[in-house]
């Protein structure tokens, strides 16, 4: 079984091919995701992506995307965690102190001012290129060639992609994914 995550980071996974753009990270492949993948076709059962489409920019995304359906078995599916655009600004319509007590609770960068408004314009510097929300992600992934399917934290119906996600719905903006290769 072939399994492969991408954007790894400094947070490898034990039995993955771990590859990121960074080689200062260490990963077992360096590659640009905005690219062809270094991967036969076909080849790779389960693909983890946590953080990394959004760095990406959204002309990257979609290359990444094709890439990601070509290397996958039909049977095989990609799993994508990014920050949820439209989850992040209704927090800060609707609950801007909960948004504030998030960010100062798990980012680490502080908030000179204590307003959403910092947290807002930090997250969109800080984040990426690009921030999705659900139903750009599912367009995106329909245009690669796949189903794509809103999912719950560490739900999946493969076990190999069930127990990865890192963050937590309470302690972040993320949304999930599972991408299938259309038939």
């Amino acid at each position: 079984m072939i399994k492969v995550n991408f954007g790894s980071g400094t947070f490898p996974l034990e039995g993955w091919i771990n590859v990121d753009l960074e080689a200062a990270c260490r990963p077992d492949v360096v590659a640009d995701f905005g690219r062809p993948l270094p991967f036969p076709t076909g080849a790779v059962d389960f693909i983890f992506s946590e953080d990394t489409i959004a760095c990406i920019g959204l002309d990257a995304a979609r290359v990444f995307l094709r890439e990601c359906r070509r290397i996958l078995r039909p049977d095989g599916a990609l799993r994508v965690l990014t920050p949820d655009l439209e989850r992040l600004m209704r927090m800060y319509l609707e609950q801007p102190a909960r948004l504030v007590g998030l960010w100062n609770r798990t980012v680490g960068v502080p908030v000179t001012t204590g307003t959403a408004c910092e947290v807002i314009n930090l997250a969109m510097e800080l984040a990426g290129r690009f921030q999705f929300d659900s139903p750009t992600l599912i367009r995106l992934a329909r245009d690669a060639g796949f189903d794509a399917v809103r999912v719950g934290y560490r739900d999946s119906r493969f076990e190999a992609l069930a127990a990865l996600d890192m963050r937590q719905p309470d302690e972040s903006v993320s949304m999930y994914h599972e991408l299938y290769p259309q038939g």
